[in-house]
């Protein structure tokens, strides 16, 4: 729904999901008292309902969607090549990105039960915040050359907008995001979690360009480019769990994540002005 332009309809339906998901909880676990496993059907059966729903308008509100059998048949070798080679690229992709990350979180593990829980408390924020960045990452286009220019234009002055506000709510409420997400007032928790939202914020810039650039990338054919960026962070992230955090405990996974940012966007800055169909021109800079 979201590559013909309806972006709408997919978030009522996530929204809707999501108060089913609430509800399920409230029923299965308050009521039934089912515990994680009441949880869990919960889970499932707001993500089906939420399935049937989105395929239900899909197929009647829009013709293009309805899958017929010659759909098929004969599927165009160009078409597959291209596919599986997307499909390979954000694969691999994905897998680089945890492979960084559970290394990095086996270390974080090492630093107690409160460093855990305040790591866990501001990663869940961080994703929070981050939503914009993917959102806007995903606008760039498929093969629309003028589209993904401008696209990138208008996503990095959004999204440096939005990083301002995530800068200020660090500095002002983040204690409180922290106390929302935990339940606790732990002294060492909120201090550590705040910390790092406060640092890593100030760096939310890097990351936009990151997620920007990467699905332009990725929507123009260029499927390497963002893996090497990938590889970059897993090897990143190894080479400072096993050096930085056991030197600065804490401090060196706040630091962490912002030098990673600044390598992984080497290649992709440097592919951005290689690259002859996103190399920018001054009139390609008015919005």
């Amino acid at each position: 729904l979201r590559a013909i332009g309806d972006a709408v309809t997919p978030l009522i339906i996530l929204a809707i999901s999501v108060a089913l998901n609430i509800v399920g909880d409230l029923f299965f676990v308050v009521v039934l008292k089912t515990g994680v496993k009441g949880a869990a059907i919960a889970t499932v059966l707001a993500q089906i309902i939420a399935f049937v729903i989105c395929w239900i308008y899909m197929i009647r509100k829009y013709e293009i969607l309805r899958l017929q059998k010659e759909d098929f048949k004969d599927p165009s070798p160009i078409m597959v090549k291209e596919m599986i080679s997307a499909g390979m690229s954000m694969g691999f992709m994905s897998s680089l990105v945890n492979i960084g990350t559970l290394t990095l979180q086996t270390a974080i593990n090492k630093l107690g039960k409160d460093i855990i829980i305040a790591h866990t408390a501001a990663r869940k924020i961080t994703e929070i915040f981050m939503i914009m960045f993917s959102v806007f990452g995903q606008t760039m286009g498929a093969g629309k050359i003028d589209r993904v220019k401008r696209g990138i234009w208008l996503a990095i002055v959004y999204t440096a907008i939005w990083s301002g506000l995530t800068i200020i709510a660090s500095y002002t409420i983040g204690g409180w995001l922290v106390y929302l997400v935990t339940g606790s007032h732990n002294k060492t928790v909120i201090l550590n979690a705040t910390n790092y939202l406060k640092f890593d914020t100030l760096f939310y810039i890097v990351t936009t360009l990151i997620c920007i650039l990467r699905n332009a990338m990725q929507g123009l054919g260029d499927h390497i480019t963002p893996l090497i960026s990938s590889g970059l962070e897993m090897a990143g992230k190894i080479v400072i769990a096993a050096t930085l955090v056991p030197w600065l405990g804490y401090t060196g996974v706040i630091i962490c994540e912002p030098i990673v940012w600044f390598i992984m966007v080497i290649p992709l800055l440097i592919q951005t002005f290689r690259m002859p169909v996103l190399r920018i021109e001054k009139t390609d800079g008015k919005i």
